[in-house]
C-alpha cells in the first residue's frame, strides 16, 4: 500500500511541475493580450483593445514597418513613446467614460434626438478645418478610423460638453476679479518703445551695402527685395528676409549690434548695413511706438473676463472629475501597457 501511495505522490508531484513550467512556456496570444484591462470605471472596463483602437493608424504603421509582432521588435526609444502614446489614451478614456457615466446618471445629457442638431454641428465643424466632405474623409482614413467610430467620437465630444456646461453653469467673473487680474498682469497690456521690424539678412557688408544703394537709388524697393529673399528663410541660406513682428527697442534675447541699429529708425526708414554676429542687414521698421503705452481696462476687460471664466471653469470641472473618479472607484493598471 505505501507503494502505491509513493507513486502516486510522485506522479501528482510531477503533473504540478509540468504545469508549473507549462504556465511559463504558454504565451499569450495577440488576442488575449488585447483583453487585458487597463482601467475600471465603476463596472466598466477598458481594455487594451479600446486603448490602440484609437492609435489604429499608429498601430498600422508599426505593423508595416515590423510585423505583426511588432512589440517584440521594437527598440526602447520606440516602445517607451507608445507607452507614452497609449498612457495618454488611457487616461483620456477613463476621463471621457467617468464624464459620460455621471452626466447620464445626473440628467446632464439630453436624449440622443435631442443631441442629433448638436452633433451634426460639431461634424460641420470638422469637415470645415479639414476643407469639405472629402478632406474630412480622408483625414480619418489617414488616422485609421471608420465612420461609425468617428459618429461615436463626436457624439462622445458633444455629451462631454453638455456636462461640463452643467457643472459650470453658474460659475462667475466678477468686476474686481477682473480688475484684480488687470492690475497684477500690467506688464501684458503695456507696449514698450519699439516698431515693427523687416530686415534682410546678408552675408558680407558689401552684399548689404549694394542692396541698400539700389533702394536709394529708386532701382528697387525694400519690400521687393524682401520678397526675392523671403523664402530662403526656412533653409537658412543667405540672403533671407524675415518679418520679425513688433520688435522692443530694449527686447531680450536679442542681439544687441542689431537693437542698436534698428531703434535709431525712424518710421518707415531703411536702415544702413547693420552688422551683428549673424550677418549683415538691412532693416525696415513701421508704426514704431516712442514712449510706452498701457491698453486701458475698458479696451481688454472682455478678453480678460473670458479667460478668467474658462480657467475657473476648467478647474471646477477637473475637480468635479476627480471626485467623480472617486464615487466611481476607477481604478487604473499602466503597469500592464
Amino acid at each position: 500500500m505505501r507503494k502505491i501511495k509513493n507513486i502516486v505522490a510522485i506522479a501528482a508531484i510531477t503533473a504540478m511541475a509540468f504545469t508549473t513550467v507549462g504556465c511559463n512556456m504558454i504565451a499569450k496570444t495577440p488576442e488575449a493580450i488585447q483583453k487585458t484591462v487597463l482601467a475600471k470605471v465603476g463596472s466598466e472596463n477598458i481594455t487594451l483593445a479600446d486603448v490602440d483602437s484609437e492609435l489604429q493608424a499608429d498601430i498600422d504603421y508599426l505593423k508595416e514597418q515590423y510585423g505583426e509582432n511588432y512589440e517584440e521588435n521594437l527598440d526602447d526609444t520606440i516602445k517607451e513613446q507608445l507607452k507614452a502614446a497609449r498612457q495618454s489614451v488611457l487616461s483620456q478614456l477613463v476621463e471621457e467614460k467617468v464624464i459620460i457615466t455621471k452626466g447620464t446618471e445626473l440628467g446632464y445629457i439630453p436624449s440622443d434626438e435631442e443631441l442629433a442638431s448638436d452633433i451634426e454641428a460639431e461634424k460641420e465643424k470638422f469637415k470645415e478645418i479639414y476643407g469639405g466632405e472629402e478632406g474630412l474623409q480622408q483625414a480619418l482614413e489617414y488616422y485609421g478610423m471608420t465612420d461609425e467610430k468617428f459618429d461615436t467620437f463626436v457624439t462622445n465630444i458633444v455629451k462631454t460638453e453638455k456636462v461640463q456646461d452643467a457643472v459650470t453653469k453658474d460659475i462667475t467673473v466678477t468686476d474686481d476679479e477682473i480688475k484684480e487680474y488687470y492690475d497684477t498682469n500690467i506688464a501684458n497690456y503695456t507696449k514698450n518703445p519699439g516698431a515693427n521690424a523687416k530686415h534682410i539678412l546678408f552675408e558680407t557688408e558689401e552684399e548689404a551695402a549694394a542692396a541698400k544703394a539700389k533702394i536709394d537709388s529708386g532701382e528697387t524697393t525694400f519690400e521687393d527685395l524682401f520678397a526675392e529673399y523671403e523664402g530662403n528663410a526656412s533653409s537658412g541660406i543667405k540672403p533671407l528676409a524675415e518679418d520679425l513682428g513688433y520688435v522692443e527697442n530694449e527686447q531680450e534675447n536679442f542681439d544687441t549690434d542689431f537693437l542698436a541699429g534698428f531703434k535709431v529708425l525712424k518710421e518707415g526708414e531703411v536702415s544702413a548695413p547693420v552688422k551683428s554676429s549673424f550677418g549683415y542687414h538691412i532693416i525696415k521698421v513701421t508704426d514704431v511706438v516712442a514712449e510706452a503705452t498701457v491698453t486701458p481696462l475698458d479696451e481688454v476687460k472682455d478678453q480678460i473676463k473670458s479667460s478668467l471664466e474658462y480657467t475657473k471653469k476648467n478647474e471646477a470641472f477637473t475637480k468635479q472629475v476627480e471626485e467623480w473618479k472617486n464615487e466611481l472607484n476607477v481604478k487604473t493598471y499602466e503597469d500592464k501597457l
